[in-house]
């Protein structure tokens, strides 16, 4: 699979449609290399043989598929994740090792999502930005959705690394201006925003 250049320090393996699977971040750090999601699929770790300490964004198998085919140092999982994958350190709060940032995300895509702040620069959020799916509807939990607009807001990087998404960079400001413009839709005393898949 190929591998792209962010910066000196991040890179990352692209996507992959069969088996469905997640970008893999790569971050060279002064405690070793750095993964955040190991994608699923051998095709899709090929030339990954060193010894990582991996993040992992959340338990759907396209983010997590290949976590025993890899030399795993450090493991950082959610709660949720660890009840799927029965390895790592959970994580509950924010923690910072050498200049990283990894802090609990909150998401109406699922339970137990993490993100990946490197260097103030870039932060990797996973599938978080994306809603659950049902009936032809995107559907976001109201208190969830601002909750994480708030932990978005507060990270000082500036751009954030978005699973599946085309480019897979993607402006904060961006995607926090189209988030708060679907929390703008919510309506009193009902706990999700509807959002017609024709209309997004």
């Amino acid at each position: 699979m190929k591998t792209v250049s962010i910066n000196n320090r991040i890179s990352y393996i692209e996507s992959a449609d069969d088996p469905l699977s997640a970008e893999i971040g790569i971050i060279k750090a002064e405690s070793g290399i750095w993964l955040f999601d190991v994608g699923n699929g051998e095709a899709n770790i090929e030339g990954l043989s060193d010894r990582y300490n991996i993040v992992l964004s959340h338990f759907h198998a396209d983010h997590t598929g290949n976590i025993e085919k890899l030399n795993v140092g450090d493991l950082y999982v959610s709660k949720t994740t660890y009840d799927h994958v029965h390895a790592g350190t959970v994580v509950n709060a924010d923690i910072f090792i050498d200049d990283m940032h990894i802090f609990p995300l909150p998401s109406s895509h699922t339970k137990g999502c993490l993100g990946l702040e490197v260097d103030e620069t870039c932060a990797f959020v996973g599938d978080a930005l994306y809603s659950k799916v049902k009936d032809g509807f995107y559907i976001y939990n109201a208190q969830l959705l601002k909750e994480e607009i708030e932990v978005l807001s507060a990270l000082k990087a500036p751009y954030l690394l978005v699973s599946h998404y085309e480019g897979f960079v993607r402006k904060k400001e961006e995607a926090l201006d189209e988030l708060k413009e679907i929390y703008g839709q919510r309506v009193k005393n009902t706990p999700d925003i509807l959002i017609p898949m024709n209309m997004k």
